[in-house]
């Protein structure tokens, strides 16, 4: 089986659960603390790691402290390190309120940054595609990064999450000129457009024009929309992880999935990956994703 490439970060994340977010500068009560290993190309890594399934990790480790934690959990998992850098690793910080809201920041370091060198170590027979999360166009060597993307001519699929308020407008040209696949949340797909539309279809539409991709669209609480050869709406009434979906979203495609069925796996499975990681939980959804491909076939 060929590989996704991931391209994203690994970092230290605190969380912090709170009775309630606070707007400014005011008070807030910290109900408990936790700190873990997080970043999108760890987590991403991580889900494909579980599956058995082939993948190429690029998320660069830095120095420090935090670079030092980062390396032991990718030890202990048995994650090869494909890039280190020798800036200081940053770190974030979450906080969640008792309603499952969250707000977020970043103190960057050089887990976000892109080395050309690694472009160099590639083999393109081995890649089917590429993974690529926002935050990676958020710091040094966007254009390394693009030019590499480029010159590997593979299928993108691209998840802005959290930094695609903060991509450069120019960034985002050169992107789409690649004609990666959008998954985006429906503040992603506004704010890509310029608000230009308050229709979901109209917005997805819009931007397939834009890509001459498919585009994958969530709106909260109800589902996901699919704009591309083919148009539906696949349903899921809590909140996911973007991110997560993504990951499992390709993963379904590596596995010769069609976009539906795929779609209908990950939106069932991630609710399930959300509230359990355990052997078990793998288990079940490696048995649902064969029982889709064996269905297929």
């Amino acid at each position: 089986m060929k590989k996704i490439l991931m391209i994203g970060s690994a970092h230290v994340d605190f969380v912090s659960y709170v009775d309630k977010l606070p707007q400014g500068n005011e008070d807030f009560n910290i109900l408990s603390q936790t700190q873990k290993i997080s970043g999108t190309g760890f987590q991403a890594a991580t889900i494909f790691q579980r599956f058995g399934f082939s993948y190429a990790l690029y998320a660069p480790v830095g120095t420090g402290v935090y670079g030092e934690m980062v390396e032991e959990q990718f030890r202990k998992q048995r994650i090869e390190i494909e890039q280190r850098v020798e800036e200081v690793n940053g770190c974030t910080y979450h906080m969640i309120d008792q309603a499952g809201n969250q707000s977020y920041f970043s103190v960057p370091g050089g887990e976000y940054n892109f080395d050309i060198s690694y472009a160099q170590t590639l083999d393109k027979d081995d890649i089917y595609a590429v993974l690529l999360f926002g935050e990676m166009l958020s710091q040094e060597g966007i254009v390394d990064l693009l030019n590499t993307l480029d010159d590997l001519e593979k299928p993108i699929y691209f998840v802005p999450g959290e930094f695609g308020d903060q991509m450069d407008e120019d960034v985002f040209r050169a992107l789409i000129s690649l004609q990666p696949t959008l998954l985006l949340s429906e503040f992603d797909a506004f704010y890509l457009t310029g608000e230009r539309f308050h229709d979901l279809k109209m917005t997805a539409e819009y931007l397939h024009e834009l890509t001459k991709a498919p585009v994958m669209v969530n709106k909260e609480s109800e589902g996901t929309y699919w704009y591309g050869d083919e148009k539906f709406m696949v349903p899921c009434p809590s909140k996911i992880n973007i991110e997560l979906q993504a990951t499992l979203f390709t993963l379904a495609q590596l596995a010769g999935v069609d976009a539906k069925n795929s779609l209908l796996f990950t939106n069932d499975f991630v609710q399930t990956l959300q509230k359990e990681q355990d052997d078990f939980t793998f288990e079940e959804g490696k048995q649902k994703l064969a029982n889709i491909i064996l269905n297929k076939s």
